[in-house]
């Protein structure tokens, strides 16, 4: 595959990293958006929480047509997916981040965009979402979860919104990624290489959603770890 202009965000560390890495030579420009220095692409210094982050991201992609938007971005609540969480003791502050940057950033920055991604022959709109997200997970994290379930459905209202312009808009729910600190944590945890997806897993399912025409909707992948929970 080759692209002419793709956006990653999030693409700093963890899963983000990982696709800007992956997408870097399949593309002529390859936009690293993150708060903190990204090492690959064209790094743009954005905090997406804020309206000026977005503001950022939207002139310097300019009047480039943008074939894929990619939305690695996460954070959740302090001691999350650890004994040591608690809802009480969740501050306003953190729970107020969680779904700024999780849920009302992919939305802006959709807005934002959309000039840009109507400008590519074959435009696409990825998410990444979390099984936490889901129906019925059994998942502590409420301001997490919250915003993953949430996001999910920003997803499914925007491919209604887009469908006449045949913009393609999916959301990927995994579990445990394979990315160096989960692998790192579930060493620590004593768990095996069996509870999280392999990044190579990840990226061929990103390599599927891009490979797709105009004229196919593939809505939403679930991908939890065979060993791990959701599965």
């Amino acid at each position: 595959m080759s692209f002419k202009t793709i956006l990653v965000a999030g693409a700093s560390r963890g899963i983000g990293l990982a696709v800007a890495e992956h997408l870097i030579n399949q593309c002529d420009r390859l936009v690293a958006v993150s708060r903190t220095a990204a090492p690959v692409g064209e790094w743009i210094q954005a905090d997406l929480s804020e309206l000026a982050g977005i503001k950022t991201v939207a002139q310097a992609i300019g009047d480039d047509s943008l074939d894929a938007l990619l939305y690695m971005g996460g954070t959740w609540e302090t001691h999350a997916f650890t004994p040591q969480y608690d809802f009480e003791s969740c501050s306003d502050e953190d729970i107020a981040r969680v779904i700024a940057v999780n849920l009302v950033a992919p939305i802006r920055l959709v807005k934002a965009l959309l000039p840009a991604l109507r400008r590519s022959h074959n435009p696409k709109i990825i998410f990444m979402g979390a099984l936490s997200g889901r129906d019925n997970f059994p998942a502590r994290e409420v301001a997490n979860s919250a915003s993953k379930f949430g996001l999910r459905g920003v997803v499914h209202a925007l491919r209604e919104e887009l469908r006449s312009q045949q913009i393609g808009v999916t959301v990927i729910n995994p579990g445990n990624v394979g990315t160096p600190e989960v692998l790192a944590d579930l060493e620590a945890a004593h768990l095996t290489g069996g509870e999280a997806i392999p990044l190579s897993d990840l990226m061929s399912i990103l390599d599927c959603v891009l490979s797709l025409s105009r004229a196919t909707c593939l809505k939403e992948i679930d991908m939890p770890a065979t060993l791990g929970r959701g599965a």
